[in-house]
């Protein structure tokens, strides 16, 4: 005796089916359907909304990477600057364009803010950027008498890289430090 109606028509019932009869036939209610549905849209609509974090997190790892990149070459672009001319407001590169203000924070350790006159813009659209940069000279006490100044020898350079991220809507910032002693 196969599952299902004997009588020929499998898409009406038998009455009065023993209980029997009934547990040797497969398939699933309804009610296992349902329920089974409802936990694949869950699992779905979890993995949707994982798609999104992660593209927002490839877009902030590939900009916080292209910021990096542009503080270390603006490193290495400084260190090609004679020791004298650090914290001036000179341009022997245009790239290096700067107007410099200082010094502050005191005799014991000076300060000179340099802010360039350029930005720079990288990517391809849609996902360009655009990358502010400035940069602070300190010098180093290295005598310690309780001043700082250029014939000490010693400078830390601070480079802070800027950008807006629009998929967070704020804006985030890199800083790369180097030391450079007198020639």
């Amino acid at each position: 005796m196969g599952c299902g109606p004997s009588n020929g028509y499998p898409l009406l019932q038998r009455t009065g089916a023993s209980p029997a009869h009934n547990e040797r036939c497969g398939g699933f209610t309804l009610i296992e359907i349902l329920v089974a549905m409802t936990i694949l849209s869950i699992g779905l609509l979890g993995i949707a909304a994982l798609t999104g974090t992660a593209y927002k997190s490839a877009s902030y790892a590939r900009a916080l990477t292209q910021a990096t990149n542009v503080a270390q070459n603006r490193v290495e672009a400084l260190l090609g600057i004679p020791y004298a001319n650090l914290e001036a407001s000179l341009a022997e590169r245009p790239d290096l364009a700067r107007a410099c203000a200082g010094p502050a924070g005191g005799a014991a350790r000076p300060v000179y803010d340099c802010i360039p006159t350029s930005q720079l813009t990288i990517g391809v659209a849609p996902d360009t950027k655009t990358y502010t940069w400035s940069y602070t000279v300190t010098l180093i006490d290295l005598n310690a008498d309780g001043t700082a100044n250029a014939t000490d020898g010693l400078k830390r350079i601070d480079v802070t890289v800027n950008w807006a991220d629009p998929l967070s809507n704020s804006t985030n910032t890199v800083v790369v430090t180097t030391m450079r002693a007198r020639e």
